[in-house]
């Protein structure tokens, strides 16, 4: 009992060690007495105070033990043996004589009120060896009545008290270990889960970031919105000024008189400026047929001088580039029904990715410069259109994305990744056909247009 009783105190912050010191505590105060008298040297005869005491709370002790292991169980007899055992320490105090009969029927309440409360798990070998135990020590405490004498209530009740300790405490380290194999599984899902939390952290860091740069792409797309329609009001602004050069120009044509031959190279001048003037109020007015938004218009147009007019627009940045330009157009070709406006963008977003591709290339030896081909021919009921040049060429990772919205490899400032997808859909438009060629040494675009019935 001392062993218990310290081994309780140890691990006194576990709920069953505190009813094990509880219930080891009873049975060392009920034998306090017989062991003073043993190194005494005298006899006690009956049962002594303490000993009734200790006798009579054990049962208490020992059905709080019981109760905290099988709980779950929902069955619970503590209130009616306190009761009895308080009642069996007044009958003791009153009636001393008669403490061993009261004390007897109390424990085999006890042992009764045990196997009711432990009988629901009957299948578990713990509990089956446990109802054994208790049935034995209620035949002990039966002879220890008739025959044995008061000290062997103490052993019948310490006998019970180690049982119990042992076994509850069995069934505690089975409790406990299920409970570290459960932890462990909970472990390795929190660990899994942690892992997948950080993989979805990095995926959504990727979306972030990815969102960002369509933010960019899209702000970079409303700033070119709103330079077409700035570009489309200098147009207009550049228009007035142009026709009031013109008019002045004409005006003093007007007034020279053509017979004063030393007047004529003034007229020639002034005949130059008014082509001039033509001219850049044709662009102007090409410039803002281009950037103005409208609904696709499809009629018949002449793909050569949509080419044409379509290079016009751009022919600068390639000059400035030092790109060639070299023109095979079949002027025999029949026309094409579709939107002008459309090719030209169509046409205008391949040549200016073509220049960027050469620019990427770079070209070292003086032989060597970028040029850019575009041809024209009819075969097979189709007119077609190449647009080849020696630039950079594509790879085959990119060559499956080149029609994906806002895909580039350009830097940031130099694209938006949309220039081909519009021109895929104003391919698909026109109900044309595209095939596309290109290794280290260029890139051939070759666009299928159907003729237009008669």
């Amino acid at each position: 009992m001392l062993i218990l009783a310290a081994l309780g105190l140890m691990f006194f912050f576990i709920a069953l060690s505190k009813r094990i010191v509880l219930n080891s505590s009873m049975i060392i105060l009920a034998g306090i007495p017989y062991f003073l008298a043993h190194f005494s040297a005298t006899e006690i005869s009956g049962f002594h105070l303490l000993t009734v005491i200790g006798l009579s709370v054990y049962p208490i002790t020992s059905s709080l033990m019981v109760r905290h292991h099988y709980a779950h169980f929902g069955r619970d007899a503590t209130i009616p043996v306190a009761l009895l055992s308080v009642l069996s320490l007044a009958l003791c105090l009153l009636f001393p004589e008669r403490s061993g009969a009261v004390l007897l029927l109390l424990h085999l309440a006890l042992y009764v009120s045990m196997i009711y409360t432990v009988s629901p798990a009957w299948k578990d070998p713990p509990t089956i060896l446990l109802m054994v135990s208790i049935l034995g020590v209620a035949l002990y405490v039966s002879a220890a009545f008739f025959m044995l004498g008061p000290l062997h209530y103490i052993y019948s009740s310490g006998a019970m008290s180690v049982i119990l300790s042992i076994l509850l405490g069995y069934g505690l380290r089975n409790r406990i270990s299920g409970l570290l194999v459960h932890f462990n599984g909970v472990n390795e899902l929190n660990n899994a889960l942690n892992h997948r939390i950080a993989r979805l952290n990095g995926s959504i860091e990727s979306c972030r970031r990815i969102i960002l740069g369509k933010d960019l792409e899209l702000y970079q797309m409303a700033r070119h919105a709103s330079l077409a329609e700035l570009t489309t009001g200098i147009a207009h602004e550049l228009a007035q000024p142009l026709t009031g050069i013109k008019g002045i120009a004409q005006n003093m044509i007007d007034d020279i008189n053509m017979e004063e031959f030393e007047n004529l190279q003034a007229v020639s001048e002034l005949m130059k400026i008014c082509t001039l003037v033509d001219k850049s109020t044709n662009i102007i007015d090409h410039i803002r047929n281009f950037s103005k938004k409208k609904s696709t218009e499809k009629r018949l147009v002449d793909l050569n001088r949509v080419i044409l007019e379509a290079i016009d627009l751009i022919n600068l940045q390639l000059k400035k580039n030092s790109i060639d330009l070299i023109f095979v157009l079949d002027e025999t070709v029949p026309k094409i029904f579709g939107d002008r406006i459309s090719l030209e963008q169509l046409i205008v977003n391949i040549v200016l990715n073509a220049k960027d591709a050469i620019l990427e290339k770079g070209f070292e030896s003086r032989g060597e410069s970028g040029t850019i081909r575009i041809s024209t021919f009819y075969s097979d009921g189709a007119v077609s259109m190449v647009i080849a040049d020696n630039g950079s060429g594509i790879s085959d990772t990119v060559m499956h994305k080149i029609w994906s919205p806002f895909f580039t490899t350009k830097k940031r400032d130099h694209g938006t990744g949309i220039g081909l997808s519009i021109s895929s859909r104003i391919i698909k438009d026109h109900s044309a056909g595209v095939d596309i060629q290109s290794d280290s040494t260029g890139t051939r675009f070759t666009i299928r247009f159907p003729v237009a019935v008669s």
